[in-house]
């Protein structure tokens, strides 16, 4: 009895001694969110991190077997080169015909047919053979479905919930997007938004493509109703994405703390162009990896479609080719690979043509206009805005014995202090943003954080021990894509940042998600989708608890994070023109219109374009928002007037007392009260003072 009891005891010591682990590292995590750091903590990590690569090392995962490659087999090969010579002259005739910055009826259709035949040309022609699927297998894909499902509306609850009022108000942005939104409904078609230093277009015409199909409001709620969907429908690919690294249990656990992670949740809501590089990001990824273990053509051609029209979403994915290049180097040295490399290069060609096909408009107008296509690249990593010599190469230690400044060493050192400060922020310290993200907050919760530390051991043996072609490639990946952010030299405040490494979410956040998944297949005997009706119920119930009690932390936490501190430091930051409109609007019942109010600026106060977002008129600001120092418009035929000034404007609530005696002030009370703002009310008829 007590020998059964001490083998029960010494097999479930491994799990224990786990958890002890896992526990640890919540508590450090939670210390390093408070950014607090001892000896004490250090030597918890240390104990923490020894411990789980202790079990890593007597408890290894499973072997990350590739398998044999499937090599998509190139037949019909004249017919093939034949449809993609075709491809090309219509690319050529696209671009040819392209001028400016906007579509035109040839240029778009041969451009489409364009992308139809080089994607018919090498896809392939016949249906590959199904392997029949076994009841066992059915049930673990049915299982991993439901999964799947469950997470997915557990994040679309969280992207859609309290969407009307969080984020409760604009900022510049937004203005502008929705003013270029309504030109693309008033017939323009351009190919690059040069606006506010240039965005590129996908989100423009999905968001008036929406706005057209569900009858939207060209309102703010448009621009987050089409993000929330966007970030809804990223949450199933992370699952795709995870299960290719390494296998069903890692794209679950990566789908759920993408669906639940503050990080994701603030970048999708807010309503900008943020997404629209993670969600072409972990497509390109998913083939990426795809290819690499089967070898497959039509993975690679999809990697380069979905690369080509990531291209149109959000800056970020621009460095996402340089993955691509990377991990097609890394391939070369794969084993099974060999005497078939030239496939290799000629796939990475195909990639590559693939890319600029789709490109083709795009590309047209950054060959035809640079600088306002580089603009933001350029005042970000060079001198084009400011000196980065003179405005961050200060130090002493950057310069030369005369006294100036090397410049090379200089941009070498940010450099080098970003990548740490970019790798930190998923623990330590984040973005410094009061709009992204709570400031300073490190992307990761608690609970996301700690497991990322415990990866560390894992991902080693991933790639000394087991040299494993797939780990190796995340990690090519990651230092990459975190480039979006690192590279800003001119602005080194500005990294981390939150929306900029949109494209490092698939790979952080399957690397998050590894320790737990190995955590799960040492607690299930490794069977977590196999053989679980002959496991004992103890196990399930101790893997339920440890996860349900895992992601309670970490969705309470997410919740509280963004729903109430990053709702109160948006508030607090954003200027209130949502309740300047409603404020203007509530006049209505006195008789007074639109066109009859006038807002006064003010330094750094309201953005004019988007009072008139919310008052229903996005060009209202054009006649009706004056400078600081006009002059007052006067009252025509006895008409009632509204004016709307700064609390602090006392030139204007002077003048106005003064030329309306019976006048009606009002200091307009707001949820935060210094955003304050006066109207002055002058009633129908008003007798106007004349000035001495």
């Amino acid at each position: 009895m007590k020998q059964a009891s001490a083998l029960k005891l010494r097999r479930h010591s491994p799990i224990w001694a786990a958890l002890a682990a896992l526990l640890l590292l919540l508590v450090v995590q939670h210390q390093f969110e408070q950014h607090h750091f001892s000896l004490l903590i250090a030597s918890a990590a240390v104990v923490g991190l020894a411990v789980w690569g202790w079990l890593v090392w007597r408890n290894p995962p499973h072997r990350d077997v590739l398998g044999a490659l499937q090599p998509t087999p190139l037949d019909y090969v004249p017919a093939r080169v034949g449809l993609a010579g075709l491809a090309l002259v219509l690319a050529s005739i696209s671009w040819v015909n392209l001028h400016g910055n906007h579509f035109n009826s040839l240029s778009l259709w041969t451009w489409l047919a364009a992308i139809a035949v080089w994607m018919g040309a090498w896809l392939p022609w016949r249906r590959p053979q199904r392997t029949p699927i076994t009841p066992a297998e059915r049930r673990r894909r049915w299982l991993a479905a439901l999964l799947v499902l469950a997470i997915t509306a557990v994040g679309a609850w969280l992207r859609f919930y309290r969407l009307e009022t969080m984020p409760n108000d604009m900022t510049q942005d937004h203005g502008w997007k929705l003013l270029d939104i309504s030109n693309i409904l008033a017939g323009n078609r351009p190919l690059f938004l040069p606006n506010n230093t240039g965005r590129e277009p996908w989100q423009f015409y999905y968001i008036a493509t929406l706005i057209r199909l569900f009858n939207l409001p060209l309102d703010f709620i448009a621009l987050k109703f089409g993000n929330a969907l966007i970030g809804t429908l990223t949450i199933p690919l992370f699952y795709i994405f995870g299960r290719e690294v390494g296998g069903r249990k890692l794209g679950v656990i990566a789908a759920a703390l993408y669906a639940i992670g503050k990080w994701p949740i603030s970048t999708t809501r807010m309503g900008l162009r943020f997404p629209y590089a993670t969600l072409p990001a972990v497509l390109v990824l998913i083939h990426l990896w795809r290819y690499a273990r089967y070898g497959r053509r039509s993975d690679i051609l999809l990697a380069g479609l979905w690369m080509g029209g990531g291209l149109y979403g959000y800056i970020g994915i621009r460095i996402v080719p340089l993955v691509i290049a990377l991990v097609l180097v890394a391939v070369l040295f794969d084993r099974r690979r060999s005497g078939q490399r030239l496939n290799v290069l000629g796939h990475g060609l195909l990639v590559l043509v693939t890319t600029a096909i789709i490109f083709v408009p795009l590309g047209h107008f950054m060959v035809e206009f640079p600088d306002q296509f580089w603009y933001r690249v350029a005042t970000r990593t060079t001198d084009e805005e400011r000196s980065i010599a003179q405005s961050v190469c200060t130090d002493s230690i950057f310069k030369n014995a005369d006294g100036s400044v090397n410049e090379s060493l200089c941009k070498l050192g940010v450099f080098g202090y970003n990548n740490v400060r970019a790798f930190a922020a998923f623990n330590w310290v984040g973005d410094r943003s009061e709009v992204n993200h709570v400031s300073l907050d490190p992307f990761f919760d608690v609970m996301t954080g700690a497991l990322l530390l415990l990866a560390l051991p894992l991902i080693a043996w991933r790639l000394l021990r087991e040299r494993s072609l797939r780990w190796w490639m995340l990690l090519i990946a990651l230092p990459i894509l975190l480039l979006t952010t690192t590279l800003s030299i001119a602005f080194p405040i500005e990294n981390p940042s939150t929306s900029r490494t949109g494209v490092v979410m698939p790979v952080i956040f399957v690397l998050a998600a590894a320790p737990l998944a190995l955590l799960c297949e040492w607690m299930l005997a490794g069977q977590p989708f196999a053989r679980w009706r002959e496991l004992p119920r103890s196990r399930f119930a101790l893997t339920g608890t440890v996860l349900l009690a895992l992601f309670a932390l970490g969705l309470q936490q997410n919740f509280v994070r963004y729903f109430r501190d990053l709702d109160r430091q948006y508030r607090a930051f954003v200027p209130n023109t949502g309740e300047v409109a409603s404020t203007i609007e509530s006049f209505s019942d006195r008789g007074i219109s639109r066109n009859n109010t006038y807002i006064f600026g003010w330094p750094y106060w309201l953005e004019m374009r988007n009072v008139s977002v919310h008052l229903g008129d996005i060009h209202w600001h054009e006649t009706h928002a004056l400078e600081e120092d006009a002059a007052i418009p006067l009252p025509q035929g006895g008409q009632p007037m509204l004016y709307v000034f700064n609390q602090h404007d006392d030139s204007h609530r002077r003048a106005l007392l003064e030329m309306f005696p019976d006048g009606e002030l009002t200091l307009q009370p707001t949820e935060i009260a210094r955003k304050a703002f006066y109207t002055f009310y002058v009633p129908p008829n008003s007798v106007r003072r004349s000035s001495k």
